[in-house]
């Protein structure tokens, strides 16, 4: 647990007093039914909803990632002890700002869409985690309305949680796509060899298409996949975003193809990479081989 100490004098009565802030105060317990509270539904708004408790979780932290505070989740939730529980539901306020969660179709643009709901493109940028100008159709943005104020992404849920430090969370991909954003770079460790090597998100609407960053890097992926073919493996994804470190479970497909924007790499193409319920460009249907390798990469195989 980490304190702050700050001393502050007043001025009015001539004194100096201490004040002492505890961060990460709250513990995060197995989830008990009996000792929770069900906050009330009608209380349900705009820019409220449902957060449920992960592993690692604290009040201070869920508060930091969703712009409110630890008296706000507090109130909501009918609490007065710091104590949280993996797997429960938390009522959270995001902020005053009204938000929609929109999904991205043909023909939508970052300018269109501030124009649409009166925000600026910056806003939508960074509050959804974008670093490309480049939207994918299908994806979903957090949108402040008549707003520049930054919010958080609302509504991203996770499917299972690692159950430990050699596993990755399970994310469906609606939900990683939130997170894992066009441009983003990250590193992948096959599951079985854990070499490493680094990539970027360059599109993809029905999974990643991912392409190694260097010459170095394909030489890696070259000893896990012997040869190139649609063989495919599990693998963990880890990379940062807005400062929390995500690990998340995948699957990989050895074979380059198509379309590159790196040509100092040593291979012609991108590779794909599959969460889970992540389908084909072609044929829109899910892998059952890419199912398993996401839940074997999470430990649920």
């Amino acid at each position: 647990m980490e304190v702050f100490i700050i001393k502050r004098k007043l001025l009015t009565l001539g004194f100096v007093f201490t004040i002492f802030i505890f961060l990460n105060q709250s513990k995060v317990l197995a989830y008990d039914a009996n000792k929770t509270v069900t906050p009330d539904p009608s209380i349900l708004n705009t820019t409220s909803f449902y957060y449920t408790v992960k592993s690692g979780d604290s009040l201070w932290k869920i508060s930091k990632n969703y712009n409110t505070s630890i008296s706000s989740i507090m109130s909501l939730n009918n609490r007065t002890t710091y104590t949280i529980y993996i797997g429960e539901n938390l009522l959270i306020k995001n902020s005053s700002t009204q938000t929609v969660n929109y999904k991205v179709s043909i023909g939508d643009t970052l300018w269109g869409l501030s124009k649409k709901f009166n925000t600026s493109i910056n806003t939508i940028k960074i509050s959804n985690y974008l670093i490309s100008d480049y939207l994918m159709i299908g994806e979903i943005l957090t949108i402040p309305v008549n707003s520049t104020q930054i919010v958080k992404p609302i509504g991203i849920e996770i499917y299972s949680t690692s159950p430990g430090a050699t596993y990755g969370d399970v994310y469906t991909w609606k939900n990683a796509r939130r997170l894992f954003t066009v441009d983003t770079q990250a590193t992948l460790m096959d599951f079985y060899t854990g070499i490493t090597f680094n990539i970027k998100y360059y599109g993809g609407s029905n999974h990643a298409d991912i392409i190694p960053l260097t010459l170095t890097d394909t030489n890696k992926l070259k000893k896990i996949f012997t040869s190139w073919s649609w063989t495919n493996r599990p693998m963990l994804l880890m990379f940062y975003k807005d400062g929390v470190s995500h690990t998340m479970a995948v699957s990989m497909a050895g074979m380059p193809h198509s379309t590159t924007n790196i040509y100092n790499n040593g291979i012609t193409g991108h590779f794909d990479l599959y969460f889970l319920n992540s389908t084909s460009h072609v044929s829109n249907s899910i892998s059952e081989t890419h199912q398993f390798n996401v839940l074997r990469a999470g430990g649920l195989r």
